[in-house]
């Protein structure tokens, strides 16, 4: 009998595809899996006695943004602690490569927010920005989208406008570019500036380059609430023009949207009926904390500093300012619409640098005390602190997160990236619980706890769904020959240690950055990255080429 480098014994083998668990063993040698059978066939060098645990594909995130932060945190501890072994960057329009030198300052920028991690920007074209990453090493893999973001402030930085002709041959080239290097398609973030300022006709024309390489679409899509239902279907126009497929990113609606939170769902199934590959991404979390300036009007949420502050002083452009977020004239990403609604007694302050007696009051209850308009006082508190100011916005109702989890054209995602460890986290103003804890979650509260999903679907949600979207063929199923990324882990003691402080009554509490628990072995590429519960050093993670594995 062969003897194989690893065997995982007598687990609970859930194999991705939906199928029901079965008691067995598994065999690794080298990088694949070389045999799965009955308990106590197969002989290795080393034996993991799973005793009964369940045996299952490594996860994989199909929305992160990982771009950076991998390069700054390879050994991805916050991912690995919950069993996720490949990322999906790239997403939302934003992607760190190609740098341009001309607008080399505007894509820094738009990292900047997001992301402050030390890295050297050294890259230039999208093939060297993989290159980097190789050569940094990650323990876990990465596949790569081109952002649309990256795209336009390549070709024409920030400028609210249409592009011209040699502006969108520009993007169609370096898009091109790109996908040759490997990208898997490309992504847009229609309710962030610079994609924002593009119409659908530059959609079009870019995706018929991803539809050339066989790539997907991907889309953080032009509205959440009241314009949900227009803007998933501009997402399915663009793939009927194009035959690209199109994922539609972390769609859940948004309080308020009623009827078009069902709606929304049947649209993508109307586009299958007709031919067009349509499917949807979408985490469990139903808040988001950035700055709250980031929740005003399109044109107004890229401006520099001393620009915001000027315009946040005027009382004439604060009138108009109103007007403009009270409307549907500039649909912006959903937490947005906590503020056209008035609904400041669902935006918490997180961080508050300069008055930290104001962390954990709403700004519904501070405009209160002050004796102020609420509006008014969201303007006044970003003044006040200097657009340092952190609210967590509880934003989405958590029904629709049930109704999206358990849809079968729904796959789980984390909207998430590879954070800091723990020990390191040393910002009030970060948070970012999805980074840490959206896998376990949703196995401990959806699975386990509250049961809304079968472990076996849920597993598929989280690994053949995914891959297979993304053409990561190799992975995401248990069977050999295939990567081997696998996971050992006990149901009964999987815990998401960084679930929300702040739900719907805000009541304080620390910021919950902490390792899921239970997650007690993780395989990258038949390298044993999480042992026992010890993350192992191991970096053997590979950038994930479309069409190359």
């Amino acid at each position: 009998m062969a003897e194989h480098d690893l065997v995982i014994a007598d687990g609970r083998i859930v194999d991705g595809c939906g199928n029901p668990w079965f008691r067995g063993d598994v065999g690794v040698r080298g990088r694949r899996v070389t045999a799965i059978g009955p308990p106590g066939s197969l002989r290795g060098r080393r034996v993991i006695d799973a005793a009964d645990r369940y045996v299952t594909p490594g996860f994989v995130d199909p929305h992160t943004h990982s771009d950076l932060s991998i390069l700054a945190y390879p050994l991805a501890q916050s991912a690995v602690y919950q069993g996720v072994t490949t990322h999906v960057t790239g997403n939302c329009g934003m992607g760190p490569a190609p740098v341009v030198e001309r607008f080399r300052d505007d894509l820094r920028r738009e990292w900047d927010y997001y992301w402050r991690a030390d890295v050297d920007w050294s890259w230039r074209s999208f093939a060297s920005y993989l290159r980097t990453i190789e050569a940094r090493g990650a323990a876990i893999n990465i596949a790569p989208l081109v952002g649309h973001g990256a795209l336009r402030i390549g070709a024409m930085g920030y400028a609210e406008r249409a592009a011209t002709p040699k502006e969108l041959a520009a993007m169609r080239r370096l898009l091109a570019e790109g996908m040759r290097a490997g990208a898997h398609g490309l992504s847009t973030g229609l309710v962030y500036p610079p994609g924002c300022f593009a119409d659908t006709a530059e959609i079009v024309a870019l995706c018929e380059v991803v539809a050339a390489y066989r790539g997907i679409y991907t889309s953080h899509i032009r509205g959440e609430r009241e314009t949900i239902l227009a803007a998933v279907a501009e997402a399915i126009a663009i793939g009927c023009a194009t035959g690209v497929p199109v994922e539609v990113s972390h769609n859940a609606p948004k309080w308020g949207a009623g009827e078009e939170a069902k709606a929304n769902l049947e649209l993508a199934e109307a586009a299958r009926r007709e031919g067009l590959d349509v499917t949807v991404d979408n985490d469990s979390h139903t808040d988001l904390a950035p700055r709250l300036s980031r929740a005003l009007p399109q044109q107004v949420i890229d401006l520099e500093h001393e620009p915001l502050m000027a315009l946040l002083g005027d009382p004439g452009e604060r009138v108009n300012l109103r007007r403009t977020a009270e409307s549907d004239e500039l649909p912006g990403a959903g937490y947005t619409g906590l503020v056209k609604h008035g609904r400041f007694d669902r935006i918490v302050v997180l961080h508050a640098p300069k008055q930290p007696h104001l962390r954990g009051q709403t700004v519904a209850a501070i405009a209160a005390t002050r004796g102020a308009d609420a509006f008014d006082t969201f303007l006044d508190l970003i003044v006040e602190e200097e657009d340092q100011i952190v609210g967590i916005f509880d934003y989405i109702d958590e029904a629709e997160i049930r109704r999206l989890l358990s849809h079968p054209l729904v796959m789980v995602c984390s909207d998430g990236l590879v954070m800091p460890p723990v020990e390191e986290l040393d910002d009030p103003g970060l948070y970012w619980p999805c980074s840490y804890g959206e896998y376990p979650g949703i196995l401990e509260r959806y699975v386990r706890d509250e049961p809304l999903l079968r472990l076996e679907e849920a597993i598929r949600k989280m690994t053949s769904f995914p891959a297979q979207r993304f053409g990561l063929l190799d992975r995401g199923v248990l069977r050999p020959g295939l990567a081997a990324d696998l996971l050992v882990f006990d149901l009964d003691r999987l815990r998401d240690r960084a679930t929300n402080p702040y739900p719907h009554s805000f009541p304080f509490a620390n910021i919950p950055h902490g390792y899921a628990e239970g997650m007690d072995f993780v395989l990258v590429n038949g390298a044993v990255v999480v042992d026992d519960g010890e993350h192992t050093g191991a970096a053997p993670g590979r950038v994930l080429r479309h069409g190359r594995g």
